[in-house]
């Protein structure tokens, strides 16, 4: 036999060998695991709208201005989107502020009662209810938005009475109210604070609110001037527009987890 079919030979029983070698898989530590096919992406949470809450400077306006200063309280927002990425949405805001505050301590009645003395507290108050259109800026960080709104504002006259080293009210009572429709309309801004699942963003903005002429009651407006101590109540008519500026937050509306 020559050498050539010797070698020949030789290749062939060894043949098996190699391909046994090359099938077995080398182990390598702490290798990563193979990716999962087939698994879905998530899906990411989509709001259907915002709500929040802010403080509220009222700085009235024209012939308001002649007989209030200024007024403070709060405002409370909803909006849900008219279209799926919120550049459209209706909103509806409610407000409550506070544009005059007196307190008068008083005997609580006659004879014996008159050892007593109260703090009567009297408050005059506007309250608003607006809906209507939002526009807002879809992506971003910081996304400045319009709104309007039509709605009523109530101007309201209360007292509460409470005891001199007693904060808490025993007794209440309105003394005027009046109410006008109202137009409301402004902007501002949302500069995102916190990402997660539900953003929440800081609410910065103004509002301008024209209410056209109503009757109310301002701080000094109530007298006791007769005799018997029967309260006179003197109200004022005119124009009571003012300006709304606000700090405050917005979240978004998500649905709930399964």
């Amino acid at each position: 036999m020559t050498i050539r079919p010797c070698a020949a030979l030789l290749l062939l029983a060894l043949a098996p060998a190699a391909a046994r070698a090359q099938k077995t898989p080398v182990p390598v530590p702490d290798a990563p695991p193979p990716p999962e096919y087939g698994q879905p992406a998530p899906v990411p949470v989509r709001s259907f709208g915002w709500a929040g809450g802010s403080l509220v400077l009222a700085l009235p306006t024209g012939e308001f201005k002649n007989y209030v200063h200024a007024g403070g309280g709060l405002n409370f927002f909803g909006a849900l989107k008219l279209v799926p990425d919120g550049t459209l949405s209706l909103r509806l805001d409610g407000t409550f502020l506070i544009y005059g505050l007196e307190t008068r301590t008083v005997p609580l009645g006659t004879g014996p009662l008159s050892l007593v003395d109260v703090d009567v507290q009297t408050s005059n108050i506007i309250l608003g209810l607006y809906v209507g259109p939002q526009l807002t800026v879809p992506h971003g960080a910081v996304r400045p938005y319009a709104n309007a709104g039509i709605g009523v504002s109530g101007f309201f006259t209360g007292s509460s009475v409470s005891g001199t080293d007693n904060g808490e009210s025993f007794a209440s009572s309105t003394n005027f109210s009046d109410g006008t429709f109202a137009v409301r309309a402004g902007g501002g801004v949302w500069i995102q604070a916190f990402r997660g699942r539900r953003p929440v963003s800081i609410d910065i903005g103004a509002q301008y609110v024209w209410n056209g002429r109503v009757s109310y009651l301002r701080e000094g407006s109530i007298t006791f001037s007769d005799i018997a101590g029967n309260p006179e109540y003197h109200p004022i008519r005119s124009e009571t527009h003012l300006w709304l500026i606000y700090v405050g937050v917005s979240a978004s509306l998500v649905p709930k987890a399964p």
